[in-house]
Parts: structure tokens; C-alpha cells; sequence
């Protein structure tokens, strides 16, 4: 283990607490919006895009952003790439300082998954290894809820392959992520027994569980009143029994997962986040054309890595860039609480506690019961 990921990560944080940061520490990157599977709560399947960024455009951007500390790399489903350890190898290379590196999966093709896995973590002759790697293997329930919701037969089966074969990885830290909507708000008991019944020394903080989100640049799902359709008491009740089942957290990971379920049931009782977020000031998110995003619901464009020849400083730097964090730090975007954007907004806002409400709108309704 070397002390310098943390340390860097500990003064990183400390310092969002006091003001915007110079370059963001945590990454959200979509590398495909390819999909192979069809979930209800999700839209990127239907997209067929073109022109997504190379490996080569790729490597340039972390050549020339070497600071990031944590990397989540998201999709789509990034296996769909076949260039995607190569894509975990360029992040690892040129960000020195990296602690985590994480990406989803739907789990569907258990070889590819295990694969990549294996390339990261054992590395390659003199490159290094990511401190740590998390893999999410996406579940929706047991096995019928799932393939239903996620519209694929068989997939539950191939999702817990995936996840046992993860879990018997060294340096691999492998979890069962669940969102939580209106098809499924009820279901993390009977979807941690039907896992547990294949994994019998399963435990509670191997889930994931979260809640759903609408996003039009990201998601593409803003059409399916997923806010609206669910009942916002049974979410909350489901979240707060979930993080009861999980019981006291022994680790930063567990931390930031309590911080987050904790502060549920404020979010959806008055509709907005339930401290001032941290995107753009701590965070971003980039598209698979490397477009420049807030964050993963924040439909607001900031830039484009391609007209700034892959420099994401010269975009962070900006004026424009300035006055939308700031606008963000006012409450006056479209409130959320998604883990992409939560856990670091947890860490900006450790020190300086408490819910700091901004000169922006006044409070939206909670989304209403189904």
C-alpha cells in the first residue's frame, strides 16, 4: 500500500470544504452508451452512437489531467469495448496519485468482466495497479424481478456468476448494486435472500443499494416519470431498513455508504440535495464524445475535450465554468442524490457540517406516491 493516494485524497478533501478546487479529484466518465440489455429505468440501450472517443483520444486526456484520485468509468456496459483494459491501464498510467478506480457492470458477460478485472489488478511489466478497484455488478431484485425489469432472460443468473467470480479476486472489491424505483422499491429483502441463496456467506454491505434518478444527457430516461411513479414514503423506508441491515461502518467505503442513505429520506421529503453538492467544484462528468458535464443529471454543457485539444484545465478555468458551480453551490440546478455525485459532496462538506441553503429557488415538492 502507498500512504501517497491517501494523503493526496485526505488534502483534496479538506480543502473542498473550503472552496472550489483548482482541478477536480473525482471523475465520472462514460466510455460507451453501447448496451446489451433493455432496463426499464434506463434508455441508453436505444442510443446507437458513433464517434465515441479512442483510446488514443483517451490516453491524451489523462496525459494531460494526471491529478484524478478516483475514477469511476461508466457506461453503457464498458466490456462492449474491447479496448476498455486498455482504457483502465491509461487512467492507472498517467494519474499517479489514483486511490480508487471503479466501474459498473450489468454482468452479462461474466468472461469479459473477469478479464478486465484481471488485467488491472495484476497490472502490466513496470506499470502500476490502482490502490483499489471496486466493480458493481448491477442486480434489480431476485431472478424474476430482475430479468424483468432489466429485460434480459437469464441475466440474473449471469449477474451472480460475475459477482462470484469477482469475489474470489484478490485486489478486487466487488459489490451487488441495486436502484431502487417503483418496479422494485419493496424488494431488497426477497433480492438479498434469492443471492444469498447461491451465496450463502453473503452479507448486507456486499449491496449497493441507491435510488433512482432521471438525467437527459446521461440517462436519457427523463421521459419515464421514474420520480413521479414511486412512492417517496417506501423509498425511504426501504433505505433506512437497508442501511439498518448494514449496521455500523468499519471503513471510509461504509462511511461514505451510511452518509448517503442517511440523508435519503431529506431528499425526497423536500426535493433537494441535502448539502451543498460538490459537482464542478470537486467533480465532473464527461461524455463518451468528451463533453463536459456538472455532474450525471446536470444537463448543462461546459465544454468540449476535443475543442480544447483534450485539456480539461482549459475548461475548469473558465468563467462559464465559475458562474455554473456557483449556480450549483445556490441549490439553483436540478437537485439530486445520486452516488456519483453524493460521496464526494459528503467529503467536501465534512468539515463545514450541516445543510447550507443557497440564495437559489425555494425547495421543489417531493415526488408524489404512486
Amino acid at each position: 500500500m502507498r500512504a501517497a493516494p491517501y494523503v493526496s485524497l485526505a488534502a483534496a478533501a479538506l480543502k473542498a470544504n473550503f472552496g472550489r478546487l483548482a482541478a477536480p479529484f473525482k471523475l465520472t466518465f462514460c466510455l460507451t452508451f453501447w448496451c446489451n440489455y433493455k432496463c426499464q429505468t434506463c434508455n441508453i440501450w436505444k442510443m446507437k452512437p458513433r464517434d465515441e472517443l479512442t483510446l488514443e483520444e483517451i490516453r491524451k486526456f489523462f496525459r494531460r489531467s494526471p491529478g484524478f484520485l478516483w475514477v469511476d468509468l461508466t457506461g453503457g456496459e464498458v466490456t462492449l469495448r474491447k479496448d476498455f483494459a486498455d482504457i483502465c491501464h491509461a487512467v492507472v498510467d498517467e494519474c499517479p496519485n489514483l486511490l480508487l478506480l471503479h466501474f459498473p457492470t450489468n454482468g452479462y458477460l461474466t468472461d469479459k468482466v473477469v478479464a478486465a478485472a484481471e488485467a488491472v489488478t495484476t497490472g502490466r511489466r513496470g506499470r502500476r495497479r490502482p490502490e483499489k478497484l471496486i466493480v458493481t455488478v448491477s442486480t434489480d431484485g431476485d431472478e424474476a424481478t430482475n430479468d424483468a425489469i432489466r429485460g434480459i432472460e437469464g441475466g440474473w443468473r449471469r449477474q451472480i456468476e460475475t459477482f462470484k467470480a469477482l469475489r474470489r479476486m484478490p485486489g478486487v472489491d466487488v459489490v451487488l448494486g441495486m436502484t431502487l424505483s417503483a418496479a422494485n422499491v419493496r424488494h431488497y429483502p426477497a433480492a438479498f435472500a434469492a443471492a444469498r441463496r447461491e451465496i450463502p456467506d453473503l452479507r448486507h454491505d456486499e449491496f449497493h443499494v441507491n435510488i433512482v434518478h432521471e438525467s437527459s444527457h446521461y440517462l436519457g430516461n427523463t421521459d419515464l416519470s421514474l420520480r413521479r411513479n414511486v412512492d417517496w414514503q417506501a423509498l425511504a423506508r426501504a433505505t433506512a431498513e437497508y442501511a439498518r441491515l448494514r449496521g455500523t461502518p468499519f471503513s471510509p467505503v461504509g462511511y461514505l455508504e451510511r452518509a448517503y442513505l442517511s440523508r435519503v429520506r431529506r431528499f425526497l421529503e423536500t426535493g433537494r440535495t441535502p448539502m451543498r453538492c460538490h459537482a464542478l467544484s470537486a467533480s465532473c462528468f464527461i461524455d463518451s464524445w468528451g463533453n463536459v458535464f456538472p455532474c450525471t443529471i446536470y444537463d448543462r454543457k461546459v465544454g468540449s475535450l476535443r475543442d480544447a485539444d483534450y485539456d480539461l484545465s482549459r475548461i475548469w478555468r473558465t468563467a462559464e465554468a465559475d458562474r455554473l458551480q456557483q449556480e450549483i453551490w445556490d441549490y439553483d440546478c436540478p437537485q439530486c442524490w445520486t452516488p456519483c455525485e453524493a460521496y464526494q459532496s459528503i467529503m467536501g462538506n465534512f468539515v463545514t457540517r450541516g445543510w447550507r441553503p443557497g440564495r437559489g429557488r425555494a425547495p421543489e415538492r417531493a415526488p408524489q406516491s404512486s
